[in-house]
């Protein structure tokens, strides 16, 4: 399987998993509040049966259980945002306009002009930041640890990033994990999605280098360095992040051989049957 059609089809499906769920939540809220009636929810079915056998004590546990997920979308939405933010408050703080102008220059094919930003630090950071506003990050500590082919080779692969707003699709995938994660299989898609974009940027980087060897050797330089916190957020991306740097170091040594999704049978089987408790039993079940 390509690695292009692995990448649309887990965020097609996240998206797709995490979207049906809201609507039906978003659509049980708009009828407890304004009674619009809906033909097809599953929560409005609950609380009707719930009324039929006289549960209302649970009732309200669904209502609280809706809102809650609801409030914790809005928690979760402005944590990452005020962090992203104060990430690039972090940034600009940093920056080194001279070496940002002359990193610009020096990769006209790039068009870096407005999203290069070189700061000054011996951390060495290379990283892709920003749900709109995007940016490319690396340091002057970056700039002194690796050759000129490595160097090149991570502005390409966080270019790769940038061009395809993959801060933003990460960001939306986590977003599901972090408000519906009792849905298993969310966490297995957005782990398997990180890797197959990372083996994606890289890809493009090696195509437009000519050569591995850069970006392998950037790898294995920058391998076990963390981030700084100030850098980290939601819609921070990092170039050598350790969830998935030993497979894009396996990829790298053999390309032609074919890296399985890691998503486990029980907890593929778990969603199918959270979901179908969500979905299905909606329509053979009279109203």
């Amino acid at each position: 399987m390509k690695w292009a059609l692995r990448s649309r089809m887990l965020f097609g499906c996240g998206i797709l998993i995490c979207g049906a769920v809201y609507i039906q939540m978003g659509l049980y809220i708009v009828h407890m509040i304004w009674g619009w009636q809906s033909t097809f929810n599953l929560f409005t079915w609950c609380t009707h049966w719930m009324r039929e056998f006289g549960l209302l004590s649970v009732i309200h546990l669904l209502n609280v259980f809706v809102a809650g997920t609801f409030l914790l979308i809005i928690y979760y939405i402005c944590t990452q945002l005020i962090g992203g933010a104060r990430a690039l408050k972090y940034i600009y703080k940093l920056t080194d306009f001279n070496l940002t102008t002359y990193y610009v220059e020096r990769y006209p094919n790039l068009s870096l002009r407005k999203e290069l930003v070189v700061i000054h630090t011996d951390e060495p950071v290379a990283l892709a930041c920003g749900l709109f506003r995007r940016r490319i990050v690396i340091s002057s500590g970056l700039i002194q640890l690796l050759d000129e082919k490595e160097l090149e080779a991570v502005l390409y692969h966080e270019h790769y990033h940038l061009r395809h707003y993959d801060p933003l699709k990460t960001f939306l995938l986590t977003l599901g994990v972090s408000t519906i994660g009792y849905i298993p299989i969310l966490k297995s898609i957005l782990f398997n999605y990180k890797m197959v974009r990372e083996i994606m940027a890289d890809h493009d980087a090696i195509t437009k280098a000519g050569t591995p060897v850069g970006l392998g050797g950037a790898l294995l330089k920058l391998l076990g360095i963390s981030v700084n916190s100030g850098f980290q957020s939601g819609v921070v991306s990092s170039f050598a992040a350790e969830s998935t740097v030993n497979d894009r170091i396996a990829w790298i040594l053999e390309p032609e051989k074919e890296l399985p999704l890691r998503i486990s049978g029980s907890s593929l089987l778990c969603s199918v049957f959270i979901l179908i408790a969500l979905f299905a039993v909606f329509n053979v079940v009279p109203h």
